[in-house]
């Protein structure tokens, strides 16, 4: 009895994950995440896989345990709505960047965490091929700092970043290293949100009946979000730094000389 081997079908999945991976090399290695000494896929980068495989991936079923948020991620071929692959998404009460965030905030990255895990299930092997040094573990999944596994030398042992204060906001923007804008020029910044979006602080600050100084003193009062190491992002403290020389500026033209 003879025995006959097809390679066809190997060959041609082989050459699909290849085309694959020389497809969305660029988008996963830009959208990646470093943390600690590796970069992680995050969910962008494993949905780009997931539509150059003809799928898509989603979330469905989340609901309120008693440690935490689950749901269901799936991964669905878009020509017959088949299920190739499904995962759990969680996210605990216990873990400290988490726990003083809103409840809309918990359930989206429970469906985040899920929707990359049913990906990672399907196309790890995907990752592999793009870069053999990007780990297959989603970015959503991975705490600040790193796993407590990897080498010592190579984490540093960080508490859970804390709520920073006005006041440690003050010190931390006059202790900023930036370039100084010529004398001659009053700096300013575009804004990339909100009612204004699209005009700079100056622009606003300009505006007929003193409206707009008033939004520029009302989004100086807001509270800054933490960024991963729990200060605040560089760009919002130059932002409000910004607002309050503009605000300085009218005070001045507004005193009443002795």
């Amino acid at each position: 009895m003879e025995l006959v081997t097809t390679t066809n079908g190997v060959s041609n999945h082989i050459r699909q994950a290849t085309d694959v991976a020389g497809a969305c090399r660029e988008i996963v290695k830009q959208t990646c995440q470093r943390i600690g000494q590796k970069d992680y896929v995050r969910v962008e980068g494993w949905q780009a896989i997931a539509v150059a495989h003809g799928c898509v991936a989603s979330a469905r079923d989340v609901e309120r345990l008693e440690d935490g948020y689950r749901c269901i991620g799936e991964v669905k071929r878009m020509d017959n709505g088949q299920v190739i692959s499904s995962a759990e998404g969680f996210l605990g009460d216990d873990e400290p960047m988490w726990a003083t965030r809103p409840t809309y905030a918990k359930r989206a990255m429970c469906q985040t965490r899920a929707i990359s895990r049913a990906c990672r299930s399907a196309f790890a092997h995907i990752v592999v091929l793009i870069d053999r040094n990007l780990s297959t573990t989603p970015a959503e999944e991975v705490p600040h700092g790193g796993f407590d596994n990897e080498p010592l030398n190579t984490i540093k042992n960080e508490p859970a970043p804390a709520k920073i204060t006005k006041a440690e906001v003050a010190e931390i923007t006059a202790q900023l290293v930036r370039e100084e804008a010529p004398a001659t020029e009053k700096r300013d910044m575009v804004l990339k949100f909100g009612k204004h979006k699209g005009s700079s602080l100056r622009e606003i600050g300009q505006l007929p009946s003193g409206k707009g100084l008033d939004y520029l003193d009302w989004l100086l009062k807001q509270e800054l979000k933490p960024a991963a190491d729990g200060k605040p992002y560089t760009n919002d403290l130059i932002r409000n730094q910004i607002i309050a020389e503009i605000l300085a500026e009218e005070d001045k033209k507004d005193a009443i000389p002795f």
